[in-house]
């Protein structure tokens, strides 16, 4: 049985998650700041050691390429494909505003998804329900919160029947600028952050890519120039999930 890791570290959420032919196995979300680099390895070790799952059986890596917070996105994409490498294994990505849109994909109406990216600004996308799933309507975007609103209210309905969903931890932060909207709803905690489990069952759906075109998908040029492939924390993570894989 081939089995599927998923690695979501794009947000101060750290998820591993792990799938199989039939769907989910099991998944573990931990929330302690921005320690990404040191909760993620013992995070897979965790998850795999209670699904009674070897490493030998993990026959693809999902991860969350973002956009997202700068650390966890080094993170969690180094690991990812140091242990597709180690394994020689394929792998996919996945944006984290596509796994906070999914889990709404069957209820009819327009999501937000929307990603704190500090410094007064949000990443966010619009999608829309299609038969296939949710479909963006809109490019992955950083801004400031006004101009996400100019967005929204372009999308929304009557006051009656919200035809906005905003979700992600970026939406709640800024609940005082979306909130308001007429035909908006802000969804609630539940859906701050992007999932592991959705992760592997939305990477279920996708081909794998070459090992180099796994990036972080970081959106903001000067944050792109950070040299996270020579990060010490970044380079231990790595070495350690392989050593221990």
């Amino acid at each position: 049985m081939t089995i599927l890791l998923g690695i979501a570290t794009a947000t101060s959420q750290v998820g591993v998650a792990l799938a199989g032919p039939d769907g989910p196995i099991a998944s573990l979300h931990v929330r302690q700041g921005r320690r990404h680099a040191e909760l993620l390895t013992p995070a897979i070790e965790t998850l795999t050691r209670m699904a009674g799952i070897g490493t030998p059986e993990i026959g693809r890596i999902a991860v969350d390429i973002g956009p997202g917070l700068f650390t966890g996105l080094r993170v969690g994409v180094a690991t990812a494909k140091a242990l597709a490498s180690a394994l020689d294994i394929p792998i996919v990505g996945c944006s984290s505003l596509d796994l906070l849109a999914h889990p709404h994909r069957r209820e009819g109406r327009v999501v937000a998804a929307v990603v704190d990216a500090k410094r007064g600004e949000v990443f966010w996308a619009l999608y829309r329900p299609a038969p296939e799933g949710m479909t963006p309507v809109t490019e992955a975007t950083v801004s400031a919160p006004d101009v996400l609103a100019l967005a929204i209210e372009a999308s929304a309905g009557g006051p009656n029947r919200p035809a906005v969903l905003a979700v992600g931890d970026g939406a709640r932060r800024y609940a005082d600028v979306l909130g308001g909207l007429v035909g908006v709803e802000l969804a609630g905690p539940a859906d701050d952050h992007p999932s592991a489990a959705v992760l592997v069952e939305l990477a279920a759906t996708r081909p794998s890519v070459p090992l180099a075109e796994i990036t972080p998908r970081y959106l903001r040029g000067a944050d792109v120039r950070i040299g996270w492939q020579q990060r010490p924390e970044v380079a231990e993570v790595a070495e350690v999930a392989v050593r221990h894989g």
